[in-house]
């Protein structure tokens, strides 16, 4: 091996290390992980598959996990309405239809989050400190999404899948894949119990 070619590998290497230096330390979207779903109610329930509630890891290029940074979800491009009064801990922003919070010192974060309608494409965007880490699909227990409450509408729509259309994803809020007796419970309980509250305008 000449010289000149030993160099220029050893300022390769040297460039690679920089680079990997430089990028620790910021959220890396192939490390990161995210659920599939966003499962809300008006409650702020945590519901949705196991465990409960939106589940978000943020770790940077090295795949060491980061702490302390905002992972916001937007639902802007969704179609769907956020609740203009969110559990402690979540910061919400109505004018970017967005809610945020910040990872523990494993750099995970989970969402109950308060959201109204759905949207069966992959529409939520989910970003830590601004780098988007993925888009999910999202749904609430108050399906028709106009009157920030899950009541009777809902429960019409619930029923009508339950009956006759089990593959819905839309009323598929315990994420097993089909709508069935499992989501009618976690639906009758915020039926019986969920409030009412407002969007954000």
């Amino acid at each position: 091996m000449t010289g000149m070619v030993r160099k220029a590998l050893t300022i390769a290497a040297g460039f690679v290390v920089v680079a990997s230096v430089a990028s620790a330390g910021v959220p890396d979207p192939r490390f990161s992980t995210l659920d599939a779903v966003v499962v809300g109610d008006v409650s702020g329930n945590a519901i949705g598959g196991a465990p409960a509630g939106f589940d978000v890891t943020v770790r940077d290029v090295n795949n060491a996990p980061l702490s302390g940074r905002t992972v916001t979800l937007n639902f802007a491009a969704s179609g769907m309405k956020v609740i203009s009064t969110q559990n402690a801990g979540t910061t919400v922003n109505c004018a970017a239809k967005s809610i945020s919070r910040v990872t523990n010192g494993s750099g995970a974060v989970n969402f109950a989050s308060r959201v109204g309608k759905f949207n069966n494409s992959n529409t939520v965007e989910v970003s830590a400190d601004g780098v988007v880490l993925g888009n999910v699909k999202g749904r609430s227990t108050d399906i028709d999404g106009v009157d920030a409450k899950t009541g009777l509408g809902d429960l019409a729509l619930l029923s009508a899948n339950l009956l006759t259309n089990p593959s819905a994803q839309q009323t598929d809020f315990d994420l097993n894949g089909t709508t069935g007796l499992g989501d009618l419970a976690l639906f009758t309980t915020e039926l019986l119990t969920g409030p009412t509250l407002a969007y954000c305008p």
